[in-house]
């Protein structure tokens, strides 16, 4: 059997973890010998054990670039050398970099890469912005391909000359089939209420910058004094939960903006909401509009490359970052017209079966993995 090695860095069940889960669960048990290793504890490792996959524990992996560096690098030399893997495959920038050099130095005979966003933003710090895409074509170099789950992002890195194309493949992330049937019962119980006295908006993701949740919870507040017809619900939770919650209570709107932190069974709020929002200030390929929209529901999202390549005119509303004013005033036009957002909404189920298939996710993967290096 081939001896597969997934490389994760925190514990979380967040999108990248999820990536994992989703397309480990469609590969070939008689096939594959899979082992998953990120830093210890959380929910990712508990649906790892539960799925029968062998699980490594990694306590020198640290998100932040840090002197751990160097003990995490050593830790994963002995974990590769004792287990001698025939594919690597890491994922995010900080695995990414370290997992590849041990892997490369391990002579593993397939490494791979899925880039789930570049750790290269604009708005960073040249001298930073620089030094992480420096370590981005480093890590490149150190393995045999690299897989984007957007084109955006793959053009980006091949228009600096990060990789060379060959090395360079898109595939898109997908949910497994029966969460995608399950999310497709939900579009379809959905029905248009002329007499619905609310108009609610929801949204699943961390309380992060990436995430932009200051500006998305000041902006609902503000439409919510405007449109006495707004709700909000704001799944999940982090550095800025907090924050975020004052914000609210400063508005007196605890009753119409709900801040319920974490729920690891997000799919259950969707049938709640008529329309989802997203307004991340860079994303890769989020499942928590893919979610969306295979339940039937329009997306408001920022407009950044890799959210347009998901959502149209059609299908929802895209506003430029940093425009407050813009987003206020779109929040408040599609609680006006619920028909139109309805009719997205639809248009949004239909368009997202053709972008994020699981059949073409897994056969793609498994295609790299067969063929090797």
């Amino acid at each position: 059997m081939t001896k597969l090695l997934h490389l994760q860095l925190l514990p979380l069940l967040s999108g990248v973890q999820n990536f994992s889960l989703h397309l480990l669960d469609g590969l070939p048990r008689d096939e594959f010998d899979i082992f998953v290793a990120s830093a210890p504890g959380g929910d990712f490792v508990n649906a790892v054990r539960q799925r029968g996959f062998k699980y490594i524990p990694l306590k020198f992996l640290k998100h932040p670039l840090s002197l751990l560096d160097a003990a995490a690098l050593a830790e994963l030399l002995r974990v590769l050398r004792y287990h001698r893997f025939d594919i690597v495959h890491t994922n995010s920038s900080k695995p990414g970099l370290l997992g590849r050099l041990a892997a490369r130095i391990c002579q593993t005979p397939l490494i791979l890469h899925t880039e789930h966003g570049t750790a290269f933003q604009e708005g960073q710090a040249p001298a930073l912005r620089r030094l992480y895409m420096d370590l981005e074509r480093l890590g490149n170099a150190l393995g045999h391909k690299v897989v984007f789950v957007n084109n955006s992002d793959r053009e980006k890195c091949l228009s600096l000359g990060l990789l060379p194309p060959e090395k360079a493949i898109t595939i898109n992330n997908a949910l497994p089939s029966a969460q995608a049937e399950n999310l497709a019962r939900i579009a379809s119980a959905r029905q248009l209420d002329p007499a619905k006295a609310d108009f609610v908006i929801g949204s699943t993701l961390r309380f992060t910058t990436q995430k932009n949740v200051v500006a998305s919870v000041g902006a609902a507040c503000q439409a919510c004094v405007r449109e006495p017809r707004l709700r909000f619900i704001f799944l999940g939770d982090g550095q800025y939960l907090g924050l975020c919650r004052q914000i609210v209570r400063s508005h007196a709107l605890n009753e119409r903006v709900l801040l319920p932190g974490w729920d690891a069974d997000a799919i259950k709020w969707l049938p709640l909401f008529d329309a989802f929002m997203l307004y991340s200030r860079w994303e890769a390929q989020p499942f928590s509009v893919i979610e969306a929209m295979h339940s039937g529901l329009p997306v408001l999202g920022s407009d950044i490359p890799s959210i347009r390549e998901l959502v149209d005119p059609g299908c929802g509303w895209l506003v430029p970052l940093d425009q407050q004013d813009a987003l206020i005033n779109t929040i408040a036009r599609i609680s006006r017209d619920p028909a139109a957002a309805f009719a997205k909404g639809e248009n949004a189920a239909a368009r997202i079966k053709g972008i994020c298939s699981y059949e073409r996710m897994v056969s793609g993967y498994l295609k790299l993995y067969r063929e090797g290096a």
